[in-house]
């Protein structure tokens, strides 16, 4: 993953003038490996020089494809249907899903095992829903454990097959129909919606043969059969402009008073509008001219002004047609007028990131109503502005951080994101088009501090009754450090609920109390309750609740003193730059044992089995929530407490921080 890069956005004038946005990310992956299966010399503008096309470049000159860069061009030498060599090397896709799924449909007939990896994003996805319909026709795959990356994927012998997509997907797809381009017979794809059909423009542009039937209830077939022959030619390819990085100034337009921007010739397939569509009926000021067809695909100019926007509902069935668009509609969503229901989100928590969670951690995060119920996003607009003024965890998500960049645009305090590196795999000039069309777009101002005595952030994770919380306030104590138990600010908010007659169990309840905790809620006798404890673990769980108190828990981090915090997601969310970082575990009966042991303590006559079946049940619900589950940092040092006692596991945590800066043990 590429070096940390922390932007912030502050308040723009309008933005205006007349633009070019990056070409297509999913027409110039096509271009590249469809026009290395038809013989002849390919020549291809506009593609999109992002690292994750990129990587597909590379991929394909491992695979024995002659791909150049020349000075205003992209040229590809066809080695035709079945010419593709085993490549010497594992494909590296960095962090490009789309690359990853179409090239296992690409190699799967051929007899030679290809290796996929890629960066931590792509490593964390599921491969499973490519994986079942390639292995149907004949590919054997060895991936790592949940179907993901890395894999080594065995063609040959392929048999085609007729495969209906249990959810709508274009990449599934295309990676059937790539695997079908050298497949004797027919193969067939039937989706229950129109996703995505860039593949197939693409394929008949370069003169393969497709059969393509409308079925009932909105479905479709796509048929393609194998080893056709296509004559040698010289062919050009332009790569048209991307609608998904067009949406970000579009929508920076949108909001901005007295805007007017034209983003030139940009793709407005009628499969990847729905973006366009959906803030028309928001009341968005948006027009189409020059229209004409490229390549197979139908290629506009867009002009944009500002509007004022109003909630609506968008239905699930639009989903495809803009499934990245999502998080850039959020955020008009924010400053548009009522509620705005977005259904179908699914395929958002299979993203980068988790998109659907981090757009709702992200608004609330800015000041903005928004929840997430099943598939489904809500956002409650006031009209106004949004605060703004918070620093949002991209997760390595680039439309993440795109799309609150834009939040910083109109806001009316500047939104920071924590790292923008993402953004070059698939808009790499975006901070400066948007700062020349009237963006304020710079990198973070940073407190570069020495790290000495009384300045350091000690994170310390782990579940319930492991002897987390005793170390982190011995640790603090010793250091002279500020100490934050911030397992206290969620009691805190079940304490609230609870003592209101409320259900811990209400997302919205338990967010607007996440929204009034005080300092004197922390000193409340209350909080050390066993059914405060149960609330609280329930509450953590919500994404409103998590981000409501995420702010308060940074800031008490930056504290000039230095400081120590304990809970369950310090390492990993609130603090993942922590100077130290420890998850203190321990058998489940072991901390049964001591949570028994500290309630008799108290006088509180409980049963043992009672106290463990609490504990269990705790961290099931723990270790599975969607947002933040519990789990170590990455670069954890983990201690399981079980057979120490405190005194061993407070100097083991010394030894640990005093190793790396001695200057701590004077």
């Amino acid at each position: 993953m590429a070096d940390r890069i922390t932007l912030s956005s502050a308040a723009a004038g309008a933005i205006t003038g007349e633009i070019s946005v990056p070409g297509d990310k999913s027409i110039s992956h096509r271009a590249l490996m469809l026009s290395s299966q038809a013989l002849g010399l390919t020549r291809i503008t506009g593609l999109l020089e992002g690292d994750d096309v990129l990587n597909t470049a590379k991929a394909l000159q491992l695979l024995g494809v002659t791909v150049l860069r020349k000075d205003k061009y992209w040229e590809v030498q066809g080695v035709g249907v079945g010419g593709l060599s085993e490549s010497g090397d594992v494909l590296d896709m960095g962090n490009s899903g789309t690359s990853t799924r179409l090239l296992m449909g690409l190699v799967t007939p051929y007899a030679f095992t290809t290796y996929f990896t890629g960066d931590a994003s792509l490593r964390s996805r599921p491969m499973g829903r490519v994986i079942t319909p390639l292995t149907q026709m004949g590919a054997r795959v060895l991936a790592h454990s949940g179907n993901r990356l890395p894999l080594a994927l065995t063609g040959g012998d392929t048999l085609p097959i007729s495969y209906r997509l249990p959810v709508a997907s274009a990449q599934v797809k295309s990676a059937i129909l790539l695997a079908g381009l050298n497949t004797p017979g027919i193969t067939t794809v039937i989706e229950p919606q129109p996703t995505r059909d860039h593949t197939e423009n693409m394929l008949q542009y370069l003169g393969f043969v497709l059969d393509i039937q409308a079925l009932e209830s909105g479905a479709r077939s796509i048929s393609l059969k194998g080893q056709q022959m296509i004559s040698p030619a010289d062919r050009e390819i332009t790569v048209p402009a991307d609608p998904s990085s067009a949406a970000f100034p579009l929508v920076a337009a949108l909001l901005c008073p007295n805007s007017r921007l034209t983003i030139k010739n940009v793709c407005i397939n009628p499969l990847r509008t729905g973006l366009f569509t959906t803030l028309k009926e928001m009341g968005a000021n948006i027009e189409f001219g020059n229209e004409r067809m490229v390549a197979g695909e139908r290629v506009a100019d867009i002009t944009v002004g500002a509007s004022a926007l109003h909630g609506i509902t968008v239905p699930a069935e639009r989903a495809p047609s803009m499934i990245d668009e999502y998080p850039i509609l959020a955020v008009a969503a924010a400053f548009a007028k009522g509620q705005t229901v977005m259904h179908g989100l699914s395929e958002l928590r299979v993203k980068e990131s988790d998109r659907l969670s981090a757009i709702v951690e992200s608004l609330c995060a800015c000041g903005v109503e928004a929840r997430a119920e099943g598939d489904s996003l809500y956002v409650i607009g006031t009209g106004e502005a949004p605060r703004g003024g918070a620093t949002i965890v991209t997760h390595y998500d680039h439309r993440i951080a795109m799309a609150f960049l834009v939040m910083g645009m109109s806001s009316r305090q500047p939104v920071t994101v924590d790292d923008a590196s993402a953004i070059k795999t698939s808009f790499p000039n975006f901070v400066d088009l948007m700062n020349g069309i009237g963006g304020r777009i710079g990198v973070a101002k940073e407190n570069h501090r020495a790290i000495t005595s009384s300045f350091v952030v000690i994170a310390v994770d782990g579940p319930a009754a492991s002897g987390k919380g005793t170390l982190a306030r011995r640790l603090a104590e010793h250091y002279g450090l500020d100490y934050l138990d911030t397992g206290s600010l969620y009691r805190a908010v079940g304490m609230k609920l609870v003592y209101a007659g409320k259900d811990p169990r209400d997302a919205r309840a338990a967010a607007e109390a996440a929204r009034q905790i005080d300092a004197d809620d922390l000193a409340n006798p209350r909080l050390r309750q066993e059914r405060i404890g149960q609330a609280a673990s329930i509450v953590s769980a919500f994404p409103e609740v998590r981000q409501a108190l995420l702010e308060f828990q940074r800031h008490f981090a930056r504290a000039a003193k230095g400081a120590v915090l304990d809970g369950r997601d310090i390492g990993t969310v609130v603090c993942p730059d922590a100077d130290f970082k420890f998850f203190i575990t321990a058998t489940l009966y072991a901390r049964a044992k001591r949570r028994h042991k500290e309630l008799q303590g108290q006088g509180i006559e409980v049963v043992f089995d009672s106290v463990l079946a609490d504990l269990r049940e705790r961290d099931e619900r723990d270790e599975k929530r969607t947002v933040a589950p519990l789990k170590p940092a990455e670069d954890a040092f983990i201690i399981d407490t079980s057979p120490l006692d405190a005194s061993e596991v407070f100097e083991m945590a010394c030894r640990v921080i005093e190793k790396k800066y001695p200057a701590l043990a004077a």
